[in-house]
């Protein structure tokens, strides 16, 4: 917990009024969670230097969310300061370099709003994120992908904000796996993803936008619809789909409380109005006990909780 003196400090670095016991439930595509002891939404990148240092010569715990489109937040809540990037990190721009583009754009930019003005502007690469939510930053500590594609496939690099100040890290020195950034996993600490650059290639923009409708219809028949969810919440096991091994062994429509396994798609977890976090992490283990009983195959979660 934050002392006054560190509660004030807090609240001169914050350009914005930081929310002080925020509920997370707000700030996830669950609508699940309790309150952060702060809320710190941040618009300019010395500000977020600031923030950072702060942090560190305080001991005091932090976390960047995105659209909270993949995580699970506990019934307790955070006891420390969720950073979220405001429009201060949201920017597109290009640079054409004759047969490819370098497109760039800010950590916090929506992965959707992205892809949708590549397409427009006819650049070829990000079709897969059509209909994927969450911002750019996320897309990155995820590796963020979908029908056979990744957001690794067109990196060129990734900026990252540390309280030393910011750094560009190139694809080269970057390493990605299924559904991971292996370095943020690994223990780069103390960072904030506040920008990519990716590799682009010119293309007719009405075969993109008929590529993008195809994806999109595809993700409405087969996804989940008005019910509070995080999307695909196990990983995909190797050569296998999580989704067809928990339909397999009759997990469709379990439930735990207000969390239920989605009759429409057995990948998603959804809430059917009051779940609790403890009510998804129960299901979540009946639902991989189960399988790995059927199986042998022990479910990862691709869900990230904080």
């Amino acid at each position: 917990m934050m002392d006054t003196i560190c509660k004030d400090a807090l609240s001169r670095i914050a350009l914005n009024p930081v929310q002080w016991n925020c509920p997370l439930r707000d700030y996830t595509s669950f609508a699940i969670g309790g309150p952060a002891e702060a809320l710190a939404t941040v618009e300019e990148w010395g500000e977020l230097q600031d923030l950072l240092a702060f942090f560190r010569e305080n001991g005091l715990q932090w976390r960047v969310i995105g659209r909270g489109t993949n995580l699970l937040v506990s019934d307790s809540g955070f006891a420390g300061v969720i950073v979220v990037l405001g429009n201060g990190f949201k920017d597109i721009g290009c640079e054409d370099d004759g047969a490819s583009v370098l497109v760039r754009a800010g950590g916090g930019c929506g992965l959707t709003r992205l892809s949708g003005w590549c397409i427009k502007s006819g650049f070829s690469g990000l079709e897969f994120a059509c209909g994927i939510p969450g911002t750019v930053g996320g897309a990155v500590v995820m590796n963020a992908g979908a029908w056979g594609d990744e957001l690794a496939d067109v990196l060129t690099s990734v900026t990252v904000m540390r309280a030393a100040g910011p750094q560009e890290i190139q694809r080269r020195d970057l390493h990605f796996s299924y559904r991971c950034w292996q370095d943020h996993v690994g223990g780069l600490t103390g960072e904030v993803v506040t920008g990519v650059a990716v590799r682009l290639f010119r293309d007719d923009p009405g075969a993109l936008r008929r590529r993008c409708s195809e994806h999109l219809a595809g993700r409405r028949a087969r996804q989940p619809k008005g019910q509070p969810n995080a999307g695909s919440f196990f990983k995909n096991p190797p050569g296998d789909s999580a989704g067809r091994l928990i339909e397999k062994s009759g997990c469709k429509g379990m439930r735990v409380g207000g969390a239920m396994v989605s009759p429409v798609h057995a990948n998603f977890l959804v809430n059917t109005g009051g779940a609790t976090a403890a009510d998804v992490k129960e299901l979540m283990e009946r639902v991989r006990r189960m399988v790995v009983k059927d199986s042998g195959i022990l479910l990862d979660p691709e869900v990230h909780f904080l």
